[in-house]
């Protein structure tokens, strides 16, 4: 039985929040880039061989039949030229890019993939044979695992059933490394049909090893009404796989669906700005007693932080999150902690911090905004803080400041109030946002709104 639109997002979003997830590609996601699926890429093969593709075409079986008849040769280069004259845009890939996996998994020659992250200044690590797997980096680099090959390399792409039927012996330890990854992380099956047994052998392998105890995960596919063969298929799936289906009626609700996720999961991360230098001795006292209260409260409620380390409340967001996420035995605290400090070379540094900023900000769907000291009439330098706040609001994030006297926290209020119709959520609040209240009710306004978010998402 496919699930839920709601129950796929809600599930989803919660391990990706983890760092859980890996994303795996089959034909349909290139095809949305503009490259071939494999009807189109073996239709003319297939009609020099005077064979008709059924849905049912084993595309492996008629590789062979051409490379039987024409030479391996003459079929890689025919791939090779197709996949080589595309684009590579694609609103489908650029939601999934979003999503930030660390893991991609794809069956496909091209390089619709590595195009789209070149595009965006990410660096990836490419791995299409066994031997590529001692260079990976599980920590700081994207990992996009080419299961099949990659068109830059002919001779190693697994296109006939000769070579398919080889695979566990010329790729043995990529098997191994997708069985760990199948067993650690949840999988986000986009594009793919599930029709080369490729993946589903790995699955029922450990099926049978871990029964029940098997990770879950989740395959995004147009739905096929009335053809019950299809159906029985997706059933089978779920009871034997532990692949959830969610069905859609048109490939163009994909993005959409993917575009909620990536909402929903910017929504759970709070980007907080704030940053004095003051050594005034209430000031530090408000400080170290907001950042305490702000922390525990967001991080009760299973939202996540993200700093930059502005000078002074900075450290003491950092300190009293490290506190409780060590008090509450978090062990994988950059799951939850996200630290991002904003540095640039002298001659580039404004540039690039704002640069950085934005990316940051970008991620987030919240920023809360506090502090902030205002640069005297002969400074060219613009407030960190104001920086931040003019990009959230470019950036139409949910914007929450707490107003402070005499600094940039306290402009940001003014202005809101006076541009309140920009700000809906904020309607009615504002007032409790303010140095003049109880840090309590602050916090429980901030909370408020916070949620209000979720619920209309």
């Amino acid at each position: 039985m496919a699930i839920e639109k709601k129950k796929f997002i809600d599930v989803f979003v919660r391990q990706a929040l983890e760092n859980r997830i890996s994303l795996f590609l089959g034909s349909g996601a290139s095809a949305d880039a503009g490259y071939p699926t494999w009807k189109y890429l073996f239709e003319p093969m297939a009609r020099e061989l005077g064979i008709k593709i059924e849905k049912n075409t084993d595309y492996y079986k008629l590789a062979q039949y051409y490379a039987n008849q024409f030479g391996k040769a003459e079929l890689k280069s025919r791939i090779q030229n197709a996949i080589n004259s595309n684009n590579f845009k694609s609103e489908l890939l650029n939601e999934l890019l979003d999503i930030d996996f660390s893991n991609i998994w794809t069956t496909n020659f091209d390089n619709v993939i590595e195009d789209n992250y070149k595009a965006r200044n990410i660096l990836i690590n490419k791995v299409f044979t066994d031997a590529d797997l001692s260079n990976i980096d599980l920590n700081r680099l994207v990992n996009v695992f080419k299961m099949n090959g990659d068109i830059s390399n002919p001779e190693g792409l697994i296109t006939t059933q000769g070579e398919f039927e080889k695979y566990h012996e010329k790729r043995r330890l990529m098997l191994m490394f997708l069985k760990r990854e199948l067993i650690s992380n949840t999988f986000l099956f986009v594009g793919y049909s599930f029709t080369d047994h490729l993946v589903l052998d790995c699955l029922s392998e450990l099926a049978n090893y871990l029964n029940d105890t098997s990770t879950h995960h989740y395959a995004i596919m147009k739905d096929d009404k009335g053809n019950a063969q299809f159906k029985c298929f997706i059933n089978d799936l779920e009871i034997r796989y532990h692949v959830h289906v969610l069905l859609v009626k048109e490939y163009s609700e994909i993005p959409k669906v993917l575009s909620q996720i990536n909402d929903k999961i910017k929504s759970k991360k709070v980007f907080i700005s704030g940053a004095f230098n003051s050594v005034d001795v209430n000031l530090y006292k408000y400080s170290h007693e907001l950042a305490q209260k702000l922390t525990n409260s967001l991080f009760q409620k299973d939202y996540r932080i993200v700093n930059g380390i502005g000078r002074s409340f900075g450290t003491h967001i950092i300190g009293y999150a490290n506190e409780y996420l060590a008090k509450h035995g978090v062990k994988n605290i950059q799951n939850h902690l996200i630290i991002k400090p904003f540095v640039g070379n002298k001659e580039t540094s404004d540039k690039e911090k704002n640069h950085s900023r934005a990316e940051v900000i970008g991620k987030c769907g919240v920023a809360i905004f506090v502090f902030g000291d205002k640069m005297n009439s002969e400074s060219i330098n613009v407030s960190g803080v104001m920086q931040e706040f003019e990009i959230a609001r470019k950036l139409h994030k949910v914007i929450i400041p707490i107003a402070y006297p005499n600094m940039i926290s306290n402009d940001i209020w003014e202005l809101i109030k006076d541009n309140i119709t920009e700000f809906p959520y904020l309607e009615g609040k504002l007032d409790y946002l303010t140095s003049k209240c109880q840090i309590d009710k602050v916090i429980k306004t901030i909370v408020q709104i916070l949620d209000s978010v979720q619920k209309s998402l």
